[in-house]
């Protein structure tokens, strides 16, 4: 029997261990892709807004649109700029990431303009729409409930719409 020399092992344990990193650095982009949630964008029951056009949702959270057309204050809520359904609402409906729109905020900050107000939670977004009045937000759309209503729809591969989406919340 003859033993494989050292050189030889330590190559194939090395080789061994990229093939390890490279599958361990994709599986989570890959998880992500294929878990994408469909994004509900929701106000409270008693709004008298039904739906909401892309163009109008779009200058509410760059906050060139402030006020509904009944006079009332709208008011934006975000998730973190870390969370994965922010990451998705951001990218699919203003065209980029969180961390690339901190110029833009911080201008703006000098002109008076404070970007949307940030809350933790699916839940926290859902109790600031409820008891905020002309409130806006998203949530994943399982997360839905009667306390709130939908009124457009951000599907995972970024087409929006404001008719219900076929989705599966397992």
């Amino acid at each position: 029997m003859q033993i494989p020399s050292l050189t030889k092992l330590l190559s194939a344990m090395h080789l061994t261990v990229h093939i390890v990193m490279l599958f361990c650095l994709a599986a989570p982009s890959a998880i992500y892709a294929a878990e994408k949630p469909v994004i509900a964008v929701i106000a409270a029951n008693d709004h008298p807004i039904k739906s909401i056009s892309l163009a109008e949702l779009k200058l509410i959270y760059w906050r060139k649109k402030t006020y509904w057309a009944n006079g009332q204050r709208i008011h934006p809520v975000n998730l973190p700029s870390d969370n994965v359904l922010r990451l998705q609402f951001s990218s699919s409906l203003l065209g980029s990431l969180p961390s690339a729109q901190n110029d833009y905020w911080n201008g703006l900050y000098f002109h008076g303009t404070s970007p949307p107000h940030v809350v933790y939670s699916d839940e926290a977004v859902i109790r600031y729409i409820q008891e905020t009045t002309g409130s806006i937000g998203y949530v994943d759309a399982c997360k839905l409930d009667a306390r709130v209503k939908p009124i457009f729809w951000i599907m995972p591969n970024g087409e929006m719409s404001v008719d219900l989406p076929s989705f599966n919340c397992n």
